[in-house]
């Protein structure tokens, strides 16, 4: 907190200024990999919040199941049967709304830094998180808004595709003859209906791409922020999908890379543990399995917090980008 009368800090970054002018597609890629060499730190630290929510919950489910399976086998039972402990659903329906409101706050802080890093600001992990609180119900909105663009019309054709099988089956019980033929018809319509919704799901997702950032940025309400995205991203879509590809991409290599290295690692340890005749079921063997699933953890959210850093770095440099593209391309006001 500042001293009541003082100015506040300015952080200047030490990345390249933000180029003048529409990027070009490599120049987009270039400024994504200086604004996360950069503020990789920050960037990452951001990314913690939700990860840890994910780890925290994820653990939980783990060790009422794991405690679920050593029940099991203490009744006598070696192989539990294939059904969920009776508080999964219960703790589902606690669990998920709870990771929605982290992922709200989380989203808008992270794009906060990355705007502001793009501009050559470089703000600290509490004002990117204040900047958020200060307008979460708003971005809860948003975030609820895209949410049902997204599902509602998927739900929509899964229902009446659910109500159309369902009356088939009414008319044309399982004993019936006729009914061979039903599902090599319904195969080939589902699979169209399945690759509809992928697409689908990809153009609603470019369509909203921006407009977190464009709440942001501009301090938009939620509906306005959604027209906003779709004004920029307009005959941009597939620059945009190909940007976020390629950055995904480069992620995911990483990922693949450093999984590729915990298991040449793996290896050498379990063949230098057959060497030294470590049996199973020994304090050594737990210890090693304990250490190889504790890097694997590791990994996995390390990748993660690196992928969300880089998509939401990338959205800020796109947005600042078509901003400049559609105000190049504007006409120009009547004298």
């Amino acid at each position: 907190m500042n001293e009541p009368g003082l100015p506040a800090p300015v952080y200047v970054s030490t990345a390249a200024p933000l180029p003048p002018g529409a990027l070009t597609f490599g120049q987009i890629l270039d400024r994504v990999y200086r604004l996360m060499r950069t503020h990789l730190k920050l960037f990452v630290g951001i990314a913690g919040v939700p990860a840890a929510a994910i780890f925290l919950f994820t653990a939980a489910m783990l060790s009422f199941m794991v405690k679920f399976i050593i029940a099991a086998q203490a009744a006598g039972n070696p192989i539990p049967p294939p059904v969920f402990p009776p508080h999964f659903p219960l703790m589902m329906l606690i669990g998920e709304p709870l990771l929605i409101l982290v992922y709200a706050l989380y989203l808008p802080a992270a794009i906060h830094a990355a705007v502001q890093a793009n501009l050559g600001v470089t703000v600290t992990f509490r004002e990117a998180y204040r900047a958020a609180w200060s307008r979460f119900g708003r971005y809860l909105w948003l975030m609820i808004l895209w949410t049902l663009y997204l599902l509602v019309p998927i739900a929509l054709v899964a229902a009446a595709i659910g109500v159309g099988t369902a009356f088939a089956w009414m008319h044309h019980p399982p004993g019936n003859a006729s009914i061979s033929g039903f599902p090599f018809f319904l195969i080939p319509i589902v699979a169209l209906l399945y690759l509809g919704f992928i697409v689908y799901s990809i153009l609603i997702m470019l369509r909203f791409a921006l407009a977190y950032p464009a709440s942001v940025a501009e301090n938009l309400t939620a509906w306005a922020s959604l027209r906003r995205s779709a004004q920029l991203t307009r005959g941009s879509k597939g620059r945009i999908f190909l940007a976020i590809l390629v950055v995904y991409a480069a992620v995911y290599a990483v990922q693949l890379v450093c999984m590729l290295i915990l298991g040449v690692i793996a290896s050498l340890v379990a063949l230098a543990a057959m060497m030294a005749h470590v049996t199973l079921g020994s304090p050594a063997f737990i210890t090693l399995v304990g250490l190889g699933v504790l890097g694997y953890v590791l990994t996995i959210v390390l990748t993660i917090l690196l992928a969300y850093s880089a998509l939401t770095t990338v959205l800020a440099v796109l947005y600042h980008d078509q901003r400049l593209r559609k105000q190049s391309t504007s006409p120009a006001p009547a004298a």
